[in-house]
């Protein structure tokens, strides 16, 4: 079971605040907080960030993660953490145009929370493996 989805994304001033909207709706309906900061050099960055917990937006985020080739994946015991978290970047360009690409710089954050019990991280890759389709 999955407790909930975190996806993030900065939106630079160099980019179409628009699009970086687009390329996230292309993952869930879900409607996303805006946070705005300031970057190290002064320069106004946006932050969008989701939390997903309804069963039914699980669902449909899952049914899009199924189209990912896994096989370009590294081993996904190394994408998970001791606390049951799953971790994932997406080039968020060709999230634009609707490809889920795989990228270990990717500016789109994704952490699926994992439910186990117990919680020990041997169980959390079995069930990872069994809800993620390795």
């Amino acid at each position: 079971m999955i407790a909930r989805i975190e996806i993030e994304s900065f939106c630079h001033a160099t980019e179409d605040e628009k699009k970086v909207l687009e390329a996230l709706k292309n993952l869930t309906d879900a409607k996303f907080e805006k946070n705005n900061v300031v970057g190290h050099y002064g320069n106004p960055i946006k932050i969008y960030k989701v939390r997903i917990t309804r069963k039914k937006d699980i669902n449909d985020f899952l049914t899009l993660f199924n189209k990912i080739d896994k096989n370009i994946l590294e081993p996904i015991e190394e994408r998970i953490d001791e606390k049951g978290r799953f971790y994932l970047r997406l080039d968020k360009q060709s999230l634009y145009f609707g490809k889920f690409v795989i990228d270990n710089e990717g500016d789109v954050h994704i952490i699926i929370k994992i439910v186990s019990y117990p919680l020990r991280r041997e169980k959390v890759i079995e069930n990872a493996k069994k809800i993620l389709g390795y």
